[in-house]
């Protein structure tokens, strides 16, 4: 079975969003997806070679070049946390042959972190499909007292703006999942940005910080090894690769906070384009090699329906524009 994006209510507008996004679908006579795709197609990776979209890009591309009998080629475009190549897509001819794969930090964190943003992430795109979850685990030094959340929390509030914490960058979706914990705990911690999850994971293993907001991913070999402790998920559920660690959720703290990758076209792209690419998209995310590469590096591979993706991407812009607002984040 493929995995699909289920949520509730994250927002009024979500039945419409969802009814439009089918009705438009629907709607599509145009038979462009008859001719298309007639010449090679580029997917926009807005970050080097290595990371999650990255990742997403080229496992996705393979499967949908063979599904398409046409080249699909991952071009790299890092800069400004994948503002540069989101920009290069907004502005691209909306004819299917250059897309996104695009993780939420361009779309819902960027917006309101950086003031003079070039793209909208609502108008600029037309969504096809989420690609993959990718836990976030808040960890703690084995040596230190945090077992859980909890524990976090009462030592933070006991002694405020004493307890630091490591996490993959200023305005990573790691740093805004433990804004969101702080905000709710009403705990006072401070920041220490580090220049990825394995960075971060280390300067938590080597004492530097005492606990860290990290993906899954670089976070297991230490957790396995016993030098980690893991104080929760940020997650709705528990993910298959660790299912013994429990969600801030079950810990009574009710965050959802996940990274996600997904793929995109520009506005304006023919609705039978971007349903013939939702259906490849479905089938390569039920595909056994996939799913194994993506478990591998520490993702989990989900789709979605495009209005399923566009109801994601305007709930988590709503709630993480809050948070940036909320903790003065800016990015240069």
């Amino acid at each position: 079975m493929t995995n699909r994006i289920v949520w509730g209510q994250p927002f009024p507008q979500v039945a419409q969003l969802v009814g439009l996004g089918l009705l438009m679908l629907g709607t599509s006579a145009s038979g462009v997806a008859q001719s298309w795709p007639a010449k090679p197609i580029r997917v926009i990776v807005g970050y080097a070679p290595g990371g999650v979209g990255d990742l997403n890009g080229r496992t996705y591309s393979q499967r949908l070049a063979a599904a398409l009998n046409q080249s699909v080629l991952v071009d790299n475009r890092p800069g400004a946390a994948g503002g540069i190549g989101a920009e290069l897509v907004a502005r691209a001819i909306p004819d299917g042959y250059t897309l996104l794969m695009a993780t939420a930090g361009e779309l819902v964190v960027n917006p309101s972190a950086y003031p003079n943003l070039r793209y909208d992430p609502i108008a600029d795109f037309s969504p096809i499909s989420i690609a993959s979850l990718n836990p976030i685990v808040f960890v703690a030094n084995a040596a230190t007292p945090f077992r859980t959340l909890a524990d976090l929390i009462l030592a933070a509030k006991a002694k405020p703006d004493t307890i630091s914490y490591a996490s993959t960058g200023n305005g990573s979706i790691q740093h805004l999942s433990m804004e969101l914990f702080r905000m709710a705990g009403g705990a006072a911690l401070i920041h220490v940005p580090y220049k990825g999850g394995g960075p971060a994971a280390a300067a938590v293993v080597g004492g530097e910080t005492p606990v860290a907001s990290v993906a899954l991913a670089p976070a297991l070999p230490h957790l396995r090894s016993g030098k980690l402790r893991a104080l929760g998920l940020t997650s709705a559920k528990r993910s298959a690769l660790a299912p013994e660690i429990p969600t801030f959720a079950e810990g009574g703290f009710p965050i959802d906070a996940t990274i996600w990758a997904g793929l995109l076209a520009p506005a304006r792209t023919a609705a039978d384009i971007i349903q013939k690419l939702n259906v490849e998209m479905t089938k390569a995310g039920q595909n056994p090699e996939v799913r194994e590469r993506l478990s591998t590096a520490g993702s989990e591979a989900m789709t979605s329906t495009p209005a399923e993706f566009s109801a994601i991407l305007r709930a988590d812009l709503e709630k993480y524009t809050k948070v940036v607002r909320g903790a003065n984040i800016r990015l240069n």
